[in-house]
């Protein structure tokens, strides 16, 4: 269009309007805002161009296309009849040509009079040319001098200039990296199709399709069985991450600050893979901190004193593990569950189960079994059994080793180092040269896994109720009242009251007086509804058995009241539960089971806690002094003439090799207790 050549497409809408107008068809003018497509790179406003272009007649393999994808295992399930499936439903042809200068050229010569030759290979470009083309570049420029006489009408052919879209390409992939049909000649031979593939979410009409379509077209067949479809990754408030706006994490940045593995395992544990990951510095921090940062305290501290100990797994002493304790059969219980769970979900294409479940292992095995059996590490009393360490030290080695294992798909360069200190490997051995373990139903105790159970809610139930009553766990108590619903496993023996620091247990069925509920009515949901009647609310609450009541509320049921104006159900939401408790006894409580802790502390059970906040002090103070764990050290004290029959538990708690009274050379410790007596400690290095 002469009259407008050299002037911008926007640009020239004052001047097309104003030639509508000259010419008497311009009905009228009006402003109109409205959206334009933009480079999402640039910026810049776009307009819709049509070319002439060459199509895959991808309308005809439809029924094909729908067929095949029927039998693909997507994750999430969703995606194959929605995202997937409706594309393919709707699908067109495909827009096949690009012009560009880069790309692989489209195939096609045609002559002056139309007639078009696709060429196969360079072989059969060399049969046209009557000269060897197999060492000239397939590419721009080099392809496009090739000529030939048209086989049609022997006039001149030359290339056609678009080149091919780059999603061909990648749809040609599983073919085109062994050369077929050149260099393989079917496509068993390139292990076709593959068993998985993994992109992100935006692929579904990128990589997805191109993969089925041109397979389907070729192979009549999907070339792919499974499909993970991964979410993508945005900034922290859930928005789309971009340098313009600078909400850009720079992955190098948390590579060379946090490791690969802190990231890796952040990503596999946030959420289902098909999920959007918003990512963050903090969140990151917080992931490692929360699992990875617990496996290696416990890994280091299995490496600490299994070298103090020199402990040798092929001890002929070691216990076989059905002979252990109830507790290191139970953590190699948990293991073995874990693994079959890990299993499971890795099979199923879906990570996050398996990170769920090892995190809760990591976490069972650092906060409850080290922490349950540190004494059995030490191996400080004489009198305790070899044995019983050793089964210890074994037991952790076992959980640790499979846990290097299972760890190697999520966190490689973690598991890969402690597999090569756990294991009797050599430099050329890696976890990653291992064999995935085969879950076994040996170890399986779910007895035992419902017997710890209770015995962690006990001991979350009991040190809640020490925290409310301000008494430290270091003091010892004379019992703790136990009540659990009938057909509840009991704990193992011994680990509730070690946990508490209670010297017995009293299992009973009912509490009688040791409790009671305090039902508080909520004025602002009842006022409404009662009327005048909600003065008589508690008077009537006071009525009730308040330990039925608080049962039926902390269910989600209602209680029945009956007022001047008739009966009123009152749910959750209208009445405030407060424990009460007997005079010396203090009370904590959730769902069925309640543990009560008799708060009467004599002579004997004061002396006792102030052993152990004087073990505990001496503890700090060996770190303050700079002494390595497995320092033996002489304690001299003062102020503490009372508790010299606990200086034998005190020396093999400190490894001391004498605690004697006196006051040494230099300037020793302050020790606090409670009654504030003046007392101090000297250590040094024996």
């Amino acid at each position: 269009i002469a009259w407008l050549q050299g002037q911008s497409v926007r640009s020239a809408n004052p001047a097309i309007n104003d030639e509508l107008e000259r010419r008497g068809i311009l009905l009228r003018r009006d402003p109109h805002t409205h959206s334009l497509p933009h480079c999402w790179r640039c910026t810049t406003a776009l307009i819709f161009w049509g070319k002439p272009s060459w199509y895959i007649a991808t309308t005809q393999l439809k029924d094909r296309l729908l067929g095949e994808n029927a039998g693909i295992d997507w994750h999430p399930a969703h995606i194959r009849d929605g995202r997937f499936g409706e594309w393919l439903e709707n699908n067109v042809d495909w827009a096949l040509s690009r012009d560009r200068y880069w790309g692989t050229p489209l195939p096609v010569w045609v002559c002056e009079s139309g007639h078009k030759t696709c060429i196969g290979s360079l072989g059969e470009l060399s049969e046209l040319t009557g000269r060897d083309c197999s060492q000239i570049d397939p590419h721009r420029p080099a392809i496009d001098e090739v000529t030939f006489a048209c086989p049609t009408c022997s006039l001149d052919a030359r290339r056609v200039a678009p080149v091919l879209d780059a999603w061909f390409d990648s749809g040609a992939m599983p073919a085109a990296q062994v050369g077929f049909p050149h260099q393989a000649n079917s496509a068993t031979e390139f292990h076709f199709p593959a068993q998985f593939i993994a992109e992100a979410i935006d692929q579904t009409r990128g990589w997805f399709y191109s993969l089925l379509a041109v397979n389907t077209l070729v192979f009549d067949q999907s070339p792919y069985e499974h499909v993970l479809c991964l979410g993508h990754i945005v900034d922290a408030d859930g928005k789309k991450m971009s340098k313009s706006v600078g909400n850009v994490i720079d992955p190098w940045e948390i590579l060379d600050s946090r490791g690969a593995d802190a990231m890796r395992w952040w990503m596999f544990s946030q959420g289902s893979p098909w999920t959007p990951t918003r990512a963050s510095y903090a969140v990151i921090d917080a992931s490692f901190r929360d699992t990875l940062a617990t496996l290696w305290n416990t890994f280091s501290f299995f490496t600490t004193y299994a070298s103090l100990n020199n402990f040798d797994p092929l001890d002929v002493d070691v216990p076989a593990a059905p002979e252990r304790s109830d507790m290191d059969r139970w953590i190699l219980s948990r293991l073995e569950s874990t693994v079959s769970i890990m299993t499971k979900s890795f099979d199923g294409f879906e990570p996050l189960d398996a990170t769920v479940a090892l995190s809760e292992l990591i976490d069972d095995v650092s906060n409850w079994y080290v922490r349950c059996n540190r004494r059995r590490f030490w191996r400080t009393d004489p009198q305790a059994p070899r044995a019983d360490s050793l089964a210890a030290q074994a037991t952790l080695l076992d959980v640790l080793q499979r846990i290097s294992v299972v760890l190697a798909p999520l966190c490689p360069f973690v598991a890969d180092r402690m597999y090569r200190e756990l294991f009797d490997v050599t430099d050329d051995d890696s976890v990653h040269l291992a064999n995935w373990p085969t879950p076994t139903h040996d170890m399986l105790d779910e007895g035992l896994d419902s017997s710890m159970a209770t015995a962690r809610r006990l001991t979350s139930l009991g040190r809640k109720a020490r925290a409310d009553a301000g008494v430290k766990v270091r003091q010892p108590l004379r019992r703790a009242v136990v009540l659990i619903a009938p057909g509840t496993a009991l704990p193992p023996a011994g680990i509730v009251e070690e946990e508490l620091n209670v010297d017995a247990i009293e299992f009973k069925s009912e509490l009688g007086d040791l409790m009671s509920f305090e039902l508080v009515p909520n004025f602002r949901t009842l006022g409404p509804r009662l009327g005048e009647a909600v003065q008589e609310l508690r008077g009537a609450l006071a009525q009730l058995d308040s330990v039925a009541a608080a049962t039926a509320l902390e269910n989600g049921l209602s209680i029945s009241l009956e007022l001047s104006n008739g009966i009123h159900e009152l749910g959750p939401d209208d009445v405030t539960l407060r424990v009460r408790s007997q005079s010396g006894f203090v009370v904590s409580r959730a769902n069925n089971e309640v543990v009560a802790l008799d708060l009467d502390i004599d002579d004997d059970l004061r002396r006792r806690g102030y052993i152990r906040d004087l073990v505990r002090q001496l503890q700090d103070l060996r770190k303050e002094t700079g002494l390595e764990v497995s320092d033996r050290i002489k304690v001299h004290l003062i102020g503490v003439d009372d508790l010299q029959s606990g200086f034998d538990l005190i020396a093999s708690e400190v490894l001391a090799d004498e605690v004697t009274l006196g006051i040494s050379e230099g300037q020793g410790s302050l020790l606090s207790f409670d009654d504030e007596r003046d007392a101090r400690a000297w250590v040094t290095k024996s």
